[in-house]
C-alpha cells in the first residue's frame, strides 16, 4: 500500500495534464499512487495521460458531475491512508 493517494481530477486539461503528471513523478520521496479521475473529458487529456507510462498511476474515466463529485470518487478508489488532491492545472 502507497503511503499517501494523490488525486488529480481532470476534466478537459490538454494543455496542462502532461506537465502536471511529471511534476508529480519528479518528486523525490516516491511512496505514492496517482489517482487520476478523468470526469469526462471531451479533448485530448486522456491520450496524453495514456502516454505517460508509470506503474503508480491509476486511471479512473467517468460521465462528467464536476469535481467536488470527481474528487469524491478519487477518495473512493485510493488505496492509501492519506489523500493529497491536486488540480490537473
Amino acid at each position: 500500500m502507497p503511503f499517501f493517494s494523490v488525486i488529480i481530477p481532470v476534466y478537459n486539461k490538454e494543455k496542462f495534464v502532461e506537465k502536471t503528471l511529471k511534476s508529480v513523478l519528479s518528486q523525490t520521496f516516491t511512496d505514492f499512487e496517482i489517482v487520476i479521475v478523468n470526469d469526462g473529458s471531451t479533448d485530448k487529456s486522456e491520450t496524453i495521460i495514456f502516454d505517460t507510462k508509470d506503474e503508480r498511476i491509476r486511471y479512473f474515466p467517468k460521465p462528467n458531475e464536476g469535481v467536488s463529485i470527481a474528487r469524491n470518487f478519487g477518495i473512493e478508489k485510493a488505496f492509501a491512508d492519506y489523500i493529497c488532491f491536486l488540480d490537473a492545472d
